[in-house]
């Protein structure tokens, strides 16, 4: 259960806001604790957040109030179209691949770290670097991409990541979070989006790069007293290789720290051969949402 502070953080509403729309709406109703304080539910802080996002594009907070879960998320859905040609978002990911095609590493950096300073990081990683690293990957496939050429972009979102990353690591006073890839996984920049994601909530993250044996990652997240261990699996080449290093990690670590992992692997092994503690997060979007809560029931 969480404070009313701590929904206040979550969401972006503040408290007055809260409950003026509590006593007007009955958007949600929470509970009382055992000295009357407003408790309110994780389903409670997810539907709050929604509703801002909501009234953020105009929809007005009388109408949304009558709307179940289904509703409202038709409602946002669907995007907001931008008022002229493409969005700012897309286009800076349609110019760094330009650069990457005419083989202009430095204009991909410049464009990336005009992204990240221009738009919300949360934008940054779902509307940029996550459909640029599809498009890129597919292009590959396809013979479209050279080697070099999807290395280009790789290495020019690897070095501006890590810069962002380790500013908001010395600023987080959130908890703590330790990211990784299991041993034998060298695919980064999935993880390191999710460290920017977190970063952006206030985590404190310990990115530790790629391809850690669970022994080691385990004695790390214990020694900085970790809240969560995340990993991400992309390559399935391998399963019975990472499956064996996440059991691994979740008998190592100590049973206070939340184990959560990501990526297309995992979802290809299904939950019967995972470790019952490892959580499993679908997409970036559930990660966040997994990250909100987070941060609303850890103290600072």
């Amino acid at each position: 259960m969480y404070s009313i502070k701590a929904v206040s953080q979550a969401t972006g509403l503040s408290i007055e806001t809260l409950r003026a729309w509590e006593r007007r709406y009955r958007i949600v109703e929470p509970s009382r604790d055992t000295n009357g304080r407003r408790a309110y539910r994780p389903d409670d802080v997810i539907r709050l957040r929604k509703l801002r996002e909501a009234t953020e594009r105009g929809h007005p907070i009388s109408r949304l109030a009558r709307l179940d879960e289904t509703e409202l998320d038709g409602i946002l859905e669907v995007r907001p179209a931008p008022e002229v040609g493409t969005s700012p978002a897309r286009r800076f990911g349609e110019q760094i691949l330009k650069s990457a095609e005419d083989y202009r590493p430095a204009d991909c950096d410049r464009l990336l770290g005009m992204a990240l300073a221009l738009l919300p990081l949360s934008q940054v990683v779902t509307e940029v670097l996550s459909p640029l690293l599809v498009e890129v990957g597919e292009r590959w496939h396809r013979g479209q991409l050279s080697i070099s050429q999807e290395r280009i972009v790789s290495a020019a979102v690897r070095r501006q990541l890590s810069s962002v990353l380790d500013t908001y690591s010395r600023i987080a006073t959130g908890p703590v979070m330790v990211m990784s890839t299991p041993a034998g996984e060298r695919h980064e920049l999935g993880i390191l989006m999710c460290a920017l994601l977190a970063s952006s909530h206030n985590v404190r993250c310990h990115y530790l790069g790629p391809d850690l044996p669970a022994a080691e990652l385990a004695t790390y997240a214990a020694r900085v007293e970790a809240d969560v261990v995340t990993l991400s699996v992309l390559m399935s080449e391998n399963s019975s290789g990472f499956l064996g290093e996440i059991g691994l990690l979740a008998q190592f670590l100590p049973e206070r720290i939340e184990l959560w992992g990501g990526g297309s692997a995992l979802a290809a092994a299904g939950n019967e051969r995972l470790p019952p503690r490892l959580k499993v997060l679908a997409d970036l979007g559930a990660f966040e949402r997994e990250i909100t809560l987070l941060a609303a029931r850890t103290p600072n």
